[in-house]
């Protein structure tokens, strides 16, 4: 038997031979959290000997002491529904605080269903028989304890426990290896009404202490303005909002670009359903597969119904480990979709059904049938999918289901308004089908019309309206797209990035004067656009920062196709990030702040690129 721990960052593992457990459990669940909580109670339910570990004292991690008291987007359903009732029923009686209710309630049903919790402890290593996890090593108030399990559960959300047993990983987006911001939240009051409000601040990489450490400490001392109109904070709450952490590498993966491919899994656990928000406005340095979505098209807010599969949460080529958290097996475009609190909780409701059926026949994780367990979630509301189509404009007054076109005809009476989007995308989809169409409204009278065509074939690298492009980078075109609720894009920062996708030289001294020019933030444009690409953010000149980035990342493509403008788009980042200028043209914010962070981080992103040449 091996023992696997970390050190330092570093996985040493060492030979024990034969363990004498402390204690046996057909469950450990190593976190109580919004998943792990939830997977006590059922895994319990479903009859199994249960453990929970936990690091605070209390269940519910972001839902209670994260202070996350709802939700935005999701699809109600499964045996979580009882349990968030439950809690409002304790709310209404008890106490207003739904946070509170959470914690009593959620530790109430563990101990009920006959599961044992261990507060105040930490998993320090995982014990492995070949490349199957059979225990793990905790330190608790009682000492170091050795803990059996047939089926651990890593809720850790950082995949913690499945590094330790050697599961293969991912992390960050490809450009800069950052996760998304992270938040926090507040206790507040007003008006007679106890609730929570967050504010997103920068990135953590909780895997360091440091930068953990630098985040708890920065984010209590600092506050947004847009944050504290007419309320009375109480209370920071303990544990900060860390939206990414570790991916695993599942059985099953799920990835953006399969999706908009239409490539399903066929054996779906549930289906996730929200928007892809990054929770930053640096879109531009994420993968060209959610760029193409989020800027080319200017869908950002359209909403997704993405399945889920069980293997999701089983990670690859190792056996005894579940990982139903924000740790599952999507990539990074899919995981601010995935992340939703209902969708942790159901995540909990299918490891507890897979763990109850591996033991119940003796088989792996990755072995036991769809079709029972296809049977459990359908009966439970887990296995829900309401929706007619795969995409949804939501968070309006009257949601709609999002049809994409598959005939070239009824494109162009999409490309004429300033809602282009749906056009935009459905050409794509199209792929040489539309091109015909396309390039011929790239003589049409109306405007609208001929640039918009410009973008619907630069998305699929046909570069037949390249110069509509050149000139709406040139002129710097402010016009301001209306397809979303929120995150609409400006026509010259969306023809930037076409321009990068295309690897066009000819808009090479354009995108340099757009990073260089010591005045360009003082050009109209960033005024005109200034409140339309999410909402107006004081201190922070968001529409010149879409420019500016989207020309990082555009000469950053060029490059990497033509040696020959290697040298000039060096000397051009060297010239506008050598000094701190570049900085104060765009925020006031501290470096640490969310916006801070994000320009900042134009300079290392320019020098990370230009080293992969």
């Amino acid at each position: 038997m091996i023992l696997s721990e970390l050190y330092d960052g570093t996985i040493k593992q060492t030979e024990v031979g034969k363990i004498a457990f402390d204690e046996a459990y057909d469950v450990v669940i190593c976190g109580l959290g919004t998943a792990g909580a939830m997977a006590a109670i059922f895994a319990a339910e479903n009859g199994l000997s249960v453990l929970g570990v936990e690091a605070f004292n209390c269940v519910g991690g972001t839902t209670t002491i994260g202070g996350v008291d709802g939700h935005y987007f999701s699809i109600r359903g499964g045996r979580c529904v009882a349990v968030d009732e439950a809690v409002d029923d304790f709310k209404n009686a008890y106490t207003r605080n739904v946070m509170e209710a959470r914690k009593i309630v959620e530790e109430d049903m563990i101990l009920k269903s006959g599961a044992t919790i261990l507060y105040e402890s930490s998993i320090l290593g995982v014990y492995l028989e070949d490349s199957t996890v059979v225990g793990v090593r905790a330190i608790t108030p009682e000492g170091i304890k050795n803990l059996m399990a047939y089926t651990v559960f890593d809720c850790t959300g950082d995949a913690y426990i499945a590094h330790m047993a050697g599961c293969e990983t991912e992390y960050g987006r490809e450009v800069d290896g950052l996760a998304q911001p992270y938040s926090m939240v507040s206790s507040v009051f007003r008006e007679d009404h106890y609730f929570a409000t967050n504010c997103d601040f920068g990135r953590v990489d909780q895997r360091d202490d440091k930068s953990l450490s630098d985040a708890l400490l920065f984010s209590r001392g600092y506050e947004m303005k847009e944050e504290n109109k007419g309320v009375s904070k109480l209370i920071h709450m303990p544990l900060i909002g860390i939206r990414e952490g570790r991916r695993i590498v599942a059985e099953e993966m799920v990835r953006l670009s399969d999706f908009f491919a239409g490539k399903k899994t066929e054996e779906p656990a549930f289906y996730a359903y929200a928007d892809l928000d990054k929770h930053g406005w640096d879109i531009a340095f994420d993968s060209e597969t959610l760029c193409d979505w989020f800027i080319g098209a200017n869908l950002g807010a359209y909403n997704v119904v993405i399945p889920i599969p069980f293997k999701a949460i089983i990670p690859k080529k190792v056996d005894g480990l579940l990982v139903p958290c924000r740790a599952l097996g999507v990539d990074r475009d899919v995981a601010s979709c995935a992340r939703m609190v209902p969708n942790m909780q159901k995540l909990a409701e299918v490891a507890a059904d897979l763990a109850m059926l591996s033991k119940k026949h003796n088989c792996k994780l990755r072995e036991v049938p769809y079709a029972p367990l296809k049977a459990r979630w359908e009966k439970s509301g887990c296995l829900l999918n309401p929706y007619v189509t795969d995409y949804r404009i939501d968070g309006v007054a009257q949601p709609e289901d999002v049809y994409f076109s598959d005939d070239p005809k009824d494109l162009a009476s999409g490309l004429c308004t300033n809602k282009p989007g749906q056009a935009i995308w459905s050409a794509k989809l199209m792929g040489d089908k539309a091109k015909e169409t396309l390039v011929a409204l790239l003589d049409s009278p109306d405007e609208n019309t001929r640039k918009h065509a410009a973008f619907a074939l630069a998305l699929q690298k046909d570069a037949s309206g390249v110069q509509l492009l050149r000139a709406m980078a040139e002129e710097r075109d402010a016009i301001t797209l209306q397809d979303c609720r929120k995150h609409n894009q400006q026509r010259g920062a969306m023809a930037i990035y076409l321009l990068g996708k295309l690897r066009d030289t000819a808009c090479v001294d354009t995108l340099i004067d757009i990073i260089t020019n010591p005045d360009e933030h003082k050009k109209q444009t960033y005024a005109d656009g200034s409140a339309g690409t999410r909402y107006a953010i004081s201190d922070f000149n968001n529409a010149y920062f879409q420019f500016v980035s989207n020309s990082v990342m555009a000469l950053i493509r060029i490059g990497e196709a033509h040696s020959s403008s290697r040298s000039k788009i060096k000397e051009a980042f060297d010239q506008a990030f050598s000094d701190g200028t570049y900085y104060s043209r765009m925020t006031t914010r501290p470096p640490k702040s969310s916006e801070g962070g994000m320009v900042l981080n134009l300079k290392n992103v320019a020098r990370h690129g230009t080293e992969k040449w």
